[in-house]
């Protein structure tokens, strides 16, 4: 729970290189808010729909990229190719995702937390041979949605973070080069999960309001 709050309460992205251990983490947490009604009368509908896991987890991602597994609410997620200066990734997140009621507003909340990952990771020419796993690469998510609070959409906030060993070649390069390396894959994520999720979120609620009117649901 403490690092949920820790990567969920950072604003943006977030960068630590400790040279001394040879160690780098950087991530970004962004802001959520889509608007899903254009009347108060669709009020409930979202109520509903927050709180049917399955529906809201095939929305977040773009759904070509996400997958159930044999785990019950855990999903994977498949990121796009990153290069991370001569290191390239292709991740692949196993998601758990739930809804509760909050004791407090007494709303659905969704909720997102990593529990597995795959790096994939391919070192380019020029380092070695390097063995993927010396790079020691952690992958965490985190995030949760609400109603907002006029009840016509859905905020919250998605928060990741990588962190790994750095190679000595890398070692040797500015800062400035390994942090530039690490905004770009910040902005990747953080763009498309953005707009998967604005695109996503969209569509699938709306064809759940019509089945509810239509009463297949």
């Amino acid at each position: 729970l403490e690092r949920r709050k820790t990567l969920l309460s950072r604003d943006g992205p977030y960068f630590k290189i400790d040279r001394e251990n040879e160690a780098i983490e950087f991530g970004a947490t962004a802001k959520l808010v889509t608007k899903l009604n254009d009347d108060e009368n669709g009020k409930e509908y979202i109520r509903e729909w927050l709180s049917d896991e399955r529906r809201v987890a095939m929305s977040i991602w773009d759904e070509d990229l996400i997958t159930p597994t044999d785990e019950e609410s855990v999903y994977k997620l498949q990121l796009m190719k990153l290069q991370f200066v001569t290191i390239q990734l292709q991740p692949t997140v196993d998601m758990r995702m739930w809804s509760r009621t909050s004791s407090k507003t007494n709303s659905p909340v969704f909720y997102l937390q990593s529990v597995d990952f795959d790096p994939n990771i391919q070192v380019l020419p020029g380092l070695g041979t390097i063995d993927a796993k010396t790079l020691g690469i952690k992958i965490e998510v985190v995030g949760q949605l609400a109603p907002t609070s006029d009840g016509m959409g859905v905020a919250g906030r998605i928060a990741f973070q990588t962190s790994g060993k750095l190679p000595p070649p890398l070692l040797l390069l500015p800062e400035g080069i390994i942090k530039a390396a690490s905004d770009a894959i910040n902005n990747t994520i953080t763009q498309f999960a953005i707009a998967s999720f604005q695109k996503g979120a969209i569509s699938k609620y709306k064809e759940f309001v019509k089945a509810k009117k239509e009463g297949l649901l």
